[in-house]
């Protein structure tokens, strides 16, 4: 890990731990898995004030490009939850995928069980989406 260690913004922080209060309902095995690795991050996380948070770290809304060792890239915003299901330019945070970025930073490693690894490339922070409140309310 390029800071040492999964690094998050404070509002993400506190959105995820409200997202794994619900953990308990989710049935979906694949779902849950994620959101285990999800819990595993966050005990381990450095929480900072966003004017405190270094460049490039992987914060939810951001749209983050990643590249895997066969070179194939994959462009996309991490989010709490897709608007609709067959969105490929929207990651959920609550994908294996969305659980391994999040906190990370440009040029982590990210190693997802039965898959190739992939490089972060690039990171741009998309800015807080203004219904984040309403999004979590209705998980």
């Amino acid at each position: 890990m390029k800071f040492g260690e999964v690094t998050m913004e404070k509002t993400d922080y506190l959105a995820l731990k409200k997202i794994l209060n619900f953990r308990k309902h989710y049935h979906d095995y694949l779902q849950k898995d994620a959101l285990d690795m999800l819990k595993e991050r966050l005990e381990h996380a450095k929480i900072c004030d966003g004017s405190e948070l270094p460049e490039g770290i992987v914060r939810l809304y951001s749209k983050v490009t990643v590249a895997k060792k066969s070179g194939k890239k994959q462009t996309f915003q991490l989010v709490l939850e897709p608007e609709t299901v067959n969105d490929s330019s929207k990651v959920s945070v609550r994908s294996i995928l969305g659980a391994a970025l999040i906190g990370s930073a440009v040029g982590d490693e990210i190693r997802i069980p039965n898959t190739d690894s992939r490089i972060i490339e690039h990171v741009e922070w998309m800015g807080q989406k203004n219904n984040i409140g309403l999004s979590i309310k209705s998980l």
